[in-house]
Order: structure tokens, then C-alpha cells, then sequence
């Protein structure tokens, strides 16, 4: 009787930890647009991007590419160390912006 009551439960949590986790990959961590007018052609590359773990990270991640000409927006999701930037392809290059996302990032703690 115990085996009958038990693996419901632990399907049951699985579930619900499948679900809490699937959406904390969807959610971003942060979100920033660096532009008060979008331009009229805009790309956008996605990658990993190493030492982006947290909240704070990402704001520093933000400050440092934000300043550069050319960068539209920047999406973060730490849960996967993941940014998407947005880009205009008139100021910088696709392997500019590649080059930027996998040059190491790592926040220096105060």
C-alpha cells in the first residue's frame, strides 16, 4: 500500500518542480533598452556568457555593453547565463557583438 501512495506523490512533485523551474528559464532576469528611438533595422544575436549569474551581474553586464555605439537592447537570463542583444548593424558588426558576448564577464565583488 505504501508503494501505491508513494509514487504519486513523488510524480506529483516532479511535476510542480518542473514547472517552477521551466518558468524561471523563461523569465528574464533583466531587461534594458539603450535607445530612445529604435533604429530601423535591427538584428539580434543570442549566447551564453560566462560569469552571468545573478541580478547584479546583469547590471553590470548592462552598464559595460550598454556604452557601446551600436547596442539596441539587452535581454539577461541568469538560470542560464544567457543574454540576447539587439543590435544595429549600421554602427556594429555581428562578430563585434559575438566578440563582446564571449569575452569572459566576471563582476568583481565590492
Amino acid at each position: 500500500m505504501n508503494k501505491v501512495v508513494i509514487i504519486p506523490v513523488a510524480v506529483l512533485l516532479l511535476i510542480l518542480v518542473a514547472f517552477a523551474t521551466t518558468d524561471a528559464y523563461r523569465v528574464p532576469t533583466l531587461e534594458v533598452s539603450f535607445v530612445d528611438e529604435r533604429p530601423a533595422t535591427v538584428e539580434t544575436i543570442e549566447h551564453k556568457v560566462a560569469g552571468l549569474t545573478c541580478r547584479r551581474q546583469s547590471l553590470g553586464f548592462a552598464e559595460m555593453i550598454g556604452s557601446i555605439p551600436g547596442i539596441v537592447s539587452l535581454t539577461t537570463y541568469t538560470r542560464r547565463t544567457m543574454a540576447i542583444v539587439e543590435y544595429d548593424p549600421q554602427l556594429i558588426t555581428r562578430d563585434q557583438v559575438q566578440a563582446l558576448l564571449e569575452s569572459p564577464f566576471v563582476h568583481e565583488e565590492d
